[in-house]
């Protein structure tokens, strides 16, 4: 028969094995909640940042810099929206306002002025008759499975005047500032067919796209950094454009 001493000894073991049980069950309930409060925590702020910044996508500066972007597509990307305005429009030429909006204000990132060419080929009459309807050129084409070239002209910057005052106030009211200027050919190819479809000038608000934005997109160019008598003649009747613009 056991003795006393010996069965107590049992048992207080057995209360001491017990009482543990429930200390370790309470440490992982613990642990459990606080990471669950963690995660909302991480949640709350998260949405609450994103509100505060709904035009700031999470994307890397590197893909917005993507060559294979196109214009469209590279401010949608950076503010989380795009749309186009034509501001004049004729048979010869086109001026743009490519924007994205926040809180119901439109702000223009891309000023653009279209030269088409002389001759619209039957090819893409439909793609043309799109964009002037209101269409974005880069895009009509793209849909309609095209390849996109753009043959560089020239690469610089604006000088702040008073002369530009709509497009700083297009884009925002912005200071009068130094603004980037892209001039190229717009080339379109399919079924190995190429046209020269018009020639752009676009310029750029600074926050979108600076020179350096511009050189880092095209690596080639160094090539289109001189000024020439048809470029400075270009930007003089770019002045004289939105002299006249009312924005």
């Amino acid at each position: 028969m056991r003795s006393l001493r010996s069965y107590l000894t049992d048992r207080v073991g057995v209360l001491r094995i017990n009482e543990q049980q429930p200390i370790k069950m309470k440490n992982k309930q613990y642990i459990f909640i606080l990471i669950l409060l963690a995660g909302i925590f991480f949640n709350l702020t998260g949405c609450a940042h994103k509100k505060q910044n709904p035009e700031s996508p999470s994307v890397s500066y590197d893909s917005i810099l993507s060559p294979k972007l196109l214009n469209s597509e590279r401010i949608k990307m950076k503010y989380g929206s795009y749309a186009i305005k034509i501001l004049s429009d004729n048979s010869k030429t086109r001026i743009s306002d490519l924007y994205s909006s926040q809180d119901d204000k439109k702000i223009t990132r891309t000023f653009a002025l279209v030269n088409y060419s002389e001759v619209i080929d039957a090819t893409f009459l439909n793609e043309h008759e799109e964009i002037v309807k209101g269409g974005s050129i880069g895009r009509v084409f793209k849909n309609n499975g095209w390849q996109i070239k753009k043959k560089s002209i020239f690469f610089g910057e604006i000088s702040p005047s008073e002369d530009l005052s709509s497009v700083y106030a297009l884009m925002g009211n912005i200071a009068h500032s130094e603004l980037a200027i892209y001039m190229y050919g717009f080339h379109i190819e399919k079924n190995k067919k190429e046209f020269q479809y018009a020639t752009i000038v676009e310029i750029y608000h600074p926050d979108y796209l600076t020179i350096h934005d511009l050189k880092s997109i095209n690596k080639d160019s160094y090539k289109y950094l001189e000024k020439s008598p048809f470029i400075d003649q270009t930007i003089k009747e770019i002045a004289r454009i939105t002299r006249e613009l009312k924005p």
